[in-house]
């Protein structure tokens, strides 16, 4: 009979430092997705979030749309209820900068209801920061230069009544589009200006979109700091949009442990439980079946 009890609590002590130690992996791994808040990769986040931007996976209703800078960037394209939730956050004055995979920022024109045909990623030899899939755009609107990373050309028709739209960056006249991705010109591919920085006004607020994989991910952003602080000097907070994440199990858990100020209370909530309930074992369950 002791034998058997004594199995059961070993058992609990088990289960308990395993889930304390599972958790603590998690939090010590570092996971290198795209866009995500946490990655230090060049696709990732990090930097942002380092500089003070928050992050959000829930509905983007639940935020200031007046004072805040909305960063959606992801590579799964935008579900019809997602569209409608950034539409409305915009109609409310919000400012949402856009970016990513071709088949996000396509889905984003389609829920628009615009035509669009995917033409290929552009490259500049000449105008370009020290990688020609790291193009300089002249950002018009903004009276500043920025650095767009894998840049590419989407062409896009269809009902224009929808929104106000404003073509706000072009690559130079010596960009192309890399038809075969090669990472060279070659004769018979299309040579020019392209524009790939768009404009939307909807309700009282814009979309930014920049078609190309990389805005204000680790691999550009110090490229981009002052557009940024442009884009926020009217009181305007940063958040990033991590939503594409909550059905990623051990990403999402990340996200809500971590905050830009540090660790959150939950997760040493969690910790503070598991430990309670081994001393509790340790000094009261066997301490209770000592002769």
């Amino acid at each position: 009979m002791v034998l058997k009890k004594n199995r059961k609590i070993l058992a609990v002590y088990i289960a308990l430092i395993a889930a304390l130690t599972a958790s603590s992996l998690v939090i010590i791994l570092p996971l290198n997705y795209e866009y995500y808040a946490l990655s230090s990769s060049l696709s990732g986040h990090r930097g942002l979030a380092e500089r003070g931007a928050s992050w959000t996976t829930l509905r983007s209703e639940s935020l200031n749309a007046e004072k805040t800078v909305l960063i959606l960037a992801r590579v799964s394209p935008l579900s019809n209820s997602e569209l409608e939730e950034i539409l409305e956050f915009t109609k409310s004055g919000g400012l949402v900068v856009v970016y990513g995979s071709p088949d996000f920022v396509e889905s984003l024109f389609r829920g628009m209801i615009f035509n669009t045909v995917f033409l290929g990623f552009t490259r500049d030899p000449v105008f370009s920061d020290r990688d020609p899939s790291r193009v300089l755009v002249d950002a018009s609107l903004w009276n500043t230069t920025i650095v767009l990373d894998t840049p590419y050309v989407i062409q896009v028709t269809g009902n224009w009544g929808i929104s106000e739209v404003v073509f706000a960056g072009y690559t130079s006249i010596f960009s192309y589009i890399d038809e075969n991705q090669n990472n060279l010109y070659d004769i018979g591919e299309p040579l020019g200006e392209f524009p790939v920085l768009y404009v939307l006004r909807i309700g009282s607020g814009l979309i930014i979109v920049a078609c190309a994989r990389g805005v204000f991910t680790n691999s550009v952003l110090d490229d981009n700091l002052y557009w940024l602080e442009q884009l926020t000097s009217e009181g305007r907070s940063v958040t990033l949009d991590q939503s594409e994440f909550r059905s990623n199990l051990i990403a999402y858990f990340k996200l809500i442990v971590f905050s830009p100020r540090g660790v959150s209370p939950i997760y040493i909530i969690i910790v503070s439980v598991i430990v309670v309930m081994v001393l509790y074992y340790v000094y009261f369950v066997e301490g209770a079946e000592k002769p």
